[in-house]
């Protein structure tokens, strides 16, 4: 037969397979969750790390708050665990549904990062709980995981980019916060890997934080609005990894190296002192943009029309927690190492903010989870 008898049935079929595959959910309410299972839910167990580590390190300890923040960091690595699970069965189920959502979708892409940042803060639990409860073993073990982690960072820092410049390419004006989550994996690492030289092992390995200038859209939708909050994370992280890299330096690192010209004994100091000093101005600066992302939801909430009562919750809530969380951390890392109590009181009042807001996306979340809404279904379908 002609080439032309053949194309019309070839192409009718490969549009048939791309719609049966892509653009056509399954029927039964179970299946089309999972279907919906975008890698937005790993924003759920990354906030809730973040909310564990700074129970752990704050200053204002009470009896059994160092209990919490264990069962918050258990809660964490179930939350990760059933939620990679999750997402690895949708892709072996529906390979290209979720190939056609990361080739178009910048949120679903850069969710995926937040495998790596969650996976460093459970990390940074083990080195805080279980080297001083069970020995210095392990602090290798962290040691190991932490190496691990980092090569996933350096692989969402470089991939995940790559995709949306060549792959996805929606233009600057489509450009969202959402794309600076890749980018906070190399500071969360930083933060873990002198989390580790400080409590576990004399190794001090570091990145420093990448930073994206972003051209936003004044009045993004409501479902975007709460993705402001991810431009103060990496200050926030970035400010924490600094205040580390002081602490450890001040703690003997270069000491033990004392090689070179630049990693000696002699250039400890002025480089700890300089790397604290840069972290409290990074911390200043992420106050603009937590101050900022505050003032644009509040003002889209009240702006959009309906107000308020107009808005609905989406698993886009779950953006304000960890990055508002890292810009906690770092303000207790700030009242530690300049013993001040204005931080320490003002981290305290940060930790109680960033409670409720879980608090409230949990409620929400499970609220969602049982109507089926959240999963993009009806149980009663």
């Amino acid at each position: 037969m002609s080439p032309d008898h053949h194309g019309p049935k070839n192409g009718a079929r490969q549009d048939s397979e791309l719609e049966t595959g892509v653009n056509r959910p399954p029927t039964s309410p179970v299946s089309r969750a999972l279907w919906n299972f975008s890698s937005q839910w790993f924003l759920v167990p990354q906030g809730t790390g973040i909310i564990s580590l700074i129970l752990h390190q704050l200053d204002y300890q009470f009896r059994g708050l160092a209990i919490i923040s264990v069962i918050a960091w258990i809660y964490t690595i179930a939350l990760l665990t059933a939620g990679v699970s999750l997402y690895l069965l949708r892709v072996l189920m529906y390979p290209r549904h979720v190939a056609h959502a990361l080739r178009t979708s910048m949120i679903e892409t850069a969710c995926l990062a937040s495998i790596s940042i969650t996976f460093t803060l459970i990390i940074q639990m083990i080195v805080l709980v279980l080297v001083r409860q069970w020995g210095s073993a392990w602090g290798i073990v962290a040691y190991v995981l932490w190496w691990i982690n980092t090569a996933m960072a350096v692989i969402s820092v470089m991939g995940i980019p790559y995709f949306f410049v060549k792959v996805q390419s929606p233009g600057v004006k489509a450009v969202t916060p959402c794309v600076l989550l890749p980018l906070i994996a190399a500071p969360t690492s930083a933060a873990g890997g002198g989390v580790i030289c400080r409590y576990a092992l004399s190794v001090t390995v570091y990145k420093f934080p990448s930073l994206l200038s972003l051209t936003l859209k004044s009045f993004p939708p409501l479902e975007q609005i709460y993705q402001d909050m991810i431009l103060c994370g990496p200050f926030g992280q970035g400010s924490f990894a600094l205040q580390a890299l002081g602490q450890a330096v001040l703690r003997g690192s270069f000491a033990g190296y004392d090689q070179g010209t630049f990693l000696t004994a002699e250039a400890a100091k002025p480089i700890a002192f300089t790397s604290q000093f840069a972290g409290l101005l990074a911390w200043g600066y992420g106050t603009f943009w937590w101050i900022f992302a505050i003032i644009s939801i509040i003002h889209t909430c009240i702006s959009q029309p309906g107000g308020i009562r107009h808005s609905h919750f989406t698993l886009s809530a779950w953006a304000l927690v960890f990055p508002m969380g890292v810009y906690t951390n770092a303000a207790v890392q700030l009242g530690k190492i300049m013993d001040s109590p204005a931080f320490k009181v003002w981290s305290t009042v940060l930790l109680l903010l960033l409670v409720i807001i879980w608090a409230v996306n949990h409620i929400f979340t499970i609220k969602g989870m049982n109507t089926g809404e959240i999963w993009g279904t009806r149980w009663t379908d």
